[in-house]
């Protein structure tokens, strides 16, 4: 394992799982709902080069910022719904968007294994050498 770098072992990723940084959180709800066994969109600027992740949990946790749920026991509304609809069209991914941890393709795939399980992470964006996220 420790001549064999990423490349060799990574999945692309779909680029459905990419969003732009710049778009209403409205995209990322839809692209979560679209693929329901994604947790981790991917996010890009206009010149493709990932700026980080937005991690289905952290939306979650935005909707119960905005809408003030404090309770476990809470139940969501109609006007509740209008009101994440209307937050997510006026705020952007930008703004729920997490650090970027990535490796390059070119990294050992023991420098990536040892960044996952300090950082607890499931999947890790890999990137080229331009910084843009590398996919189908």
């Amino acid at each position: 394992m420790e001549n064999v770098i990423v490349s060799e072992l990574c999945e692309k990723i779909s680029d459905k799982r990419m969003v732009k940084d710049d778009m209403g959180i409205e995209y990322a709800i839809k692209a979560f709902a679209a693929h329901t066994h994604t947790h981790v969109l991917f996010v890009v600027n206009k010149d493709g080069i990932l700026t980080g992740v937005v991690k289905l949990k952290q939306l979650l946790e935005w909707v119960k910022v905005k809408l003030n749920i404090v309770s476990e026991k809470h139940i969501v509304t109609r006007s509740d719904a209008f009101e994440v609809l209307r937050l997510s069209q006026s705020c952007t991914i930008k703004e729920i968007t997490s650090e970027i941890i990535s490796v390059k393709q070119t990294d050992a795939i023991a420098h990536a294994i040892n960044l996952m399980a300090d950082k607890e992470m499931v999947e890790m964006p890999v990137i080229d050498d331009a910084g843009k996220l590398v996919v189908n």
